[in-house]
């Protein structure tokens, strides 16, 4: 198999894999690497070809293996653990080298290995994320009077020094690991302890002896709460000999639930009660309610303890950064909130938040190789923009997604506009879901014209919605609903299937003169199985598939080359066209047009509707069409609106035209009965 085409396979099938996978020659150098290899280390694959594992993840690696490397050119398979702990790196790796099949040597010089690698490092962050947590549990712990343990099962996991003192013990070390039924009598004869804790209601104490003090002490009052203990039911008890104030039990263990285990910062209850105080205080505040820009990414890319770490960093970045007076809370996944009591002035409000941001943008060491992110804020303010928590709270999470939609990375004040358009927002999304459901959209075609004859030579499908109540919604309202909610490939799914569907029907009559137009969004494209779902779709309607055009933006292939690049010759395999739709609006770079397979190009309505006003932009469309004819590539123009449009197009012999001009968007019966009509002319004329 040729070298270009073992790149290829390797390459599609590792790209979203975990796993390291590697090429080498007999000199122990990179002749191809997986994706992960540029992940750990910043760089791309051409420039990590040629490379050695020293040069990319330290001699200490690149000797252990070695050995390793010589057995599989000697024809041996070999496997086996390797931990990394140099001050560098702190990961381990099961992995396995085997020497080439036979029926990969012809792309492959003489002596080519193969290493695959698994990271196992996951179990020992997970091991310190543990010793992280259980520090944050004792230093809370430490704060109150009151004794603490956290149980699993009845067995003792931590315990501050009150609770060890309360159970009648020097060292913590004596009562970790211990069953909490070898430490207190239980006041009930014959009823365990945790059976008597759980049967508990609020508010109540169990009055217990402990085993190891003198009988005529008094009892310890024990209060119980149950928790989450990695994964599983657990416990938490407070310990006091205090009778005078059973309350102080309770108090206690709202205060430990008030906190967020992973950053150490209020959780989204305590930041409200915090806030809740200050508002029956009439205290002015500023409060700022952010979120990490694309945070998804590094979950889905590095894992779950990788973004863990991230959250942790920002954390200790806003407590360092901001004053001290400052509350901070975070709020459950990639969100914080930051409350500044005493603050009312717009400007200074205005000035924390920027530097709330430039704490954010700064790089994040994610291991191997550093991070880039950005964050969305909303600032409301008190009593400004709200009268309790619960306001307050949702009117910044409405300015925070309003900062999404103008471009991310900024801030915005909230105001009273924002919650008409969160609420038109909402309810589009609520219909939009049922219009989905019940097939409430439509698939209409706007056809397309010969330049030359103006006669018909293909359509673009476009979808319409009809609510029952408010009529025909644009899809400019509803097409960003449907991106935002995560329901656009399922519309685009429900269009192609339909459009499929009518292909066929039309092929079948014979009255279809060209292609028929597809558009597909960045999320279509991005999901891998898109060209199975068109296959499938293909022969479930035996649709010819050279009647079909899939359209995409310049933005939807740019994003990942690679990736494009491969997806796009996925889709011309299964014998379909493909259009750059809007082209000139996008990316300046041209590149790309030399390395996708494309057919054609759109030029977009801003060119055509100011080239009667504009005359220089007749000479930017005839480069273009130049451009596209030099290339193999068909052009057309969308957005023709006026004869004197269609006529400067036709004489810059551009291939097809769109436009009001000649026809509106139409139900498919309608475009129907003008191709049945134009077959039926032809077949007179002839």
């Amino acid at each position: 198999m040729p070298m270009k085409q073992l790149t290829y396979w390797f390459s599609l099938l590792t790209h979203n894999s975990p796993f390291l996978f590697a090429v080498l020659d007999k000199n122990h150098q990179y002749l191809w690497v997986s994706q992960r290899y540029c992940e750990i280390s910043g760089l791309n694959q051409d420039e990590l070809v040629g490379k050695h594992d020293k040069d990319i993840l330290g001699s200490t690696f690149y000797e252990a293996l070695k050995p390793h490397y010589l057995r599989a050119i000697n024809g041996e398979n070999s496997e086996g653990e390797i931990v990394l702990n140099d001050g560098v790196h702190d990961s381990s790796f099961h992995f396995s080298v085997s020497t080439v099949g036979p029926s990969l040597h012809e792309g492959l010089p003489e002596g080519a290995i193969v290493f695959h690698a698994v990271d196992t490092s996951e179990r020992q962050i997970l091991t310190s994320a543990l010793e992280s947590s259980e520090h944050r549990f004792k230093h809370l712990s430490q704060l109150v009077s009151d004794g603490c343990c956290v149980l699993d099962d009845g067995i003792v996991l931590s315990a501050n020094e009150r609770a060890v003192a309360l159970l009648g013990y020097d060292n913590v070390n004596e009562i970790l690991g211990e069953d909490i039924e070898k430490l207190l009598i239980s006041p009930v004869k014959g009823r365990s302890i945790v059976a008597a804790l759980t049967s508990l209601k609020p508010g109540q104490q169990l009055a217990c002896q402990p085993v190891c003090t003198a009988a005529d002490s008094s009892p310890i009052n024990i209060a119980f709460s149950a928790i989450n203990v990695l994964g599983s039911e657990g416990s938490i008890i407070t310990l006091s000999r205090s009778v005078s104030e059973p309350e102080n039990h309770k108090q206690t263990i709202e205060k430990l639930a008030q906190f967020d285990a992973l950053t150490g910062l209020y959780n989204r209850h305590g930041f409200s009660r915090r806030l809740e105080q200050l508002i029956a205080n009439k205290t002015p505040l500023a409060m700022f309610y952010l979120d990490v820009d694309n945070f998804k990414n590094i979950n889905d890319s590095l894992g779950h303890h990788i973004g863990d770490r991230v959250l942790q960093d920002i954390a200790q970045r806003l407590r360092k950064q901001l004053p001290p007076e400052t509350i901070l809370g975070h709020l459950g996944g990639d969100e914080f909130a930051v409350l500044m009591p005493e603050q009312s002035d717009q400007a200074l409000a205005t000035d924390l938040a920027n530097r709330i941001v430039n704490v954010i943008s700064q790089p994040f060491d994610l291991y191997h190789f550093s991070k880039f992110l950005a964050c969305s804020i909303g600032l409301v303010k008190y009593p400004g923009d709200g009268k309790d928590a619960r306001s307050l709270l949702q009117n910044a999470d409405t300015a925070m997604y309003e900062a999404k939609e103008q471009g991310r990375n900024r801030v915005v004040n909230y105001s009273q506009h924002m919650n008409k358009e969160a609420r038109m927002r909402l309810w589009l999304e609520i219909e939009l879901q049922k219009a989905l459901q019940n097939n409430g959209l439509e698939v209409w075609y706007q056809p397309k014209v010969s330049a030359k004859d103006y006669t018909i030579n293909g359509a673009e499908a476009l979808v319409r919605w009809k609510h029952p109540v408010e009529g025909y919604i644009s899809p400019a309202r509803f097409i960003p609903v449907a991106e935002r909610s995560g329901m656009i490939e399922l519309l685009g799914r429900n269009v192609m299937r339909e459009v499929f569907q009518t292909v066929r029907r039309w092929q079948n009559m014979k009255v279809l003169p060209g292609r028929v137009a597809i558009n597909l969004s960045p999320q279509q494209f991005k999901n891998p199985n898109l060209t199975s779902h068109m296959k499938k779709l293909q022969v479930a309607t035996q649709t010819d598939p050279s009647l079909i055009t899939f359209e995409l933006t310049e933005s939807a292939v740019m994003n990942d080359g690679e990736h494009a690049i491969q997806m796009l010759n996925a889709i011309k395999d299964l014998g379909f066209s493909l259009s750059i739709d809007d082209f000139g609006t996008g990316y300046s770079s041209l590149s790309y047009l030399a390395k996708f397979p494309l057919d054609e190009l759109k030029i977009d309505r801003a060119f055509i509707c100011d080239m009667e006003t504009f005359p220089k932009q007749v000479t930017l469309i005839e480069n273009i069409i130049n451009l596209g004819r030099s290339l193999n590539m068909s052009l057309v123009a969308e957005g023709v609106e006026t004869g004197k449009q269609a006529s400067v197009l036709a004489n810059l012999k551009c291939d097809t035209i769109q436009g009001f001009h000649f026809y509106k968007p139409m139900p498919r019966a309608e475009f129907e009965a003008i191709l049945v009509s134009n077959k039926k002319v032809k077949a007179k004329a002839s």
